[in-house]
Formats: structure tokens, sequence, C-alpha cells
């Protein structure tokens, strides 16, 4: 039986991690401000783009979760914008 979404497996040296550091999911995304935006709506806007596992200065996330968030990726959709990315409403800029 097949899964509804496939998506490709992560492997590093030949083979599957149970985790992986951000520097890791970088590589295999290719986008710092995209794990950066991952990272941020799972924390703040509820987005559950990745499963961590860790805080702190060795986070770690679940290789599973990286998978699923690049399956989401290639679906077309794309993690919410972080704050300082956003322009600024005109009602807020009056001066």
């Amino acid at each position: 039986m097949k899964s509804k979404t496939s998506f490709q497996r992560v492997s590093i040296d030949g083979m599957r991690p149970l985790a992986l550091t951000k520097k890791q999911i970088i590589a295999v995304l290719g986008s710092a401000k995209l794990v950066d935006r991952m990272l941020w709506a799972t924390r703040y806007a509820g987005g559950r783009w990745l499963m961590i596992i860790r805080e702190g200065r060795d986070l770690l996330v679940a290789t599973e979760s990286v998978e699923e968030a690049y399956a989401r990726l290639v679906g077309g959709e794309l993690p919410p914008l972080m704050p300082s990315e956003r322009k600024p409403v005109e009602s807020e800029v009056a001066v």
C-alpha cells in the first residue's frame, strides 16, 4: 500500500538519521531563510512545519518532519513570512 504523499527521504552518508541539526536542514532544503521561516512558524504562528525535538544551542528537528515539510513545499505551500519580512501597513506608517 502506497502513502498518499510521496516525498524524498533524507540520507546522510548513506544512513537516515532520526534527527537533523539546523545546519543539516539548510543543506537538505537549500535555503537558510526558508528554514528560519519554518522554525518561526512552528514556534510562534502555530504552523507546525517542523517537529522540534530539542531547543537551544544544539537544535534538533525530527527528520520525518523535514521530509513532510519538503513535500508541502513541493505541493506549493509556503511558510508564512516572519514579522521582519512583512511590509508595514499604511495605517501604522502614518506619522
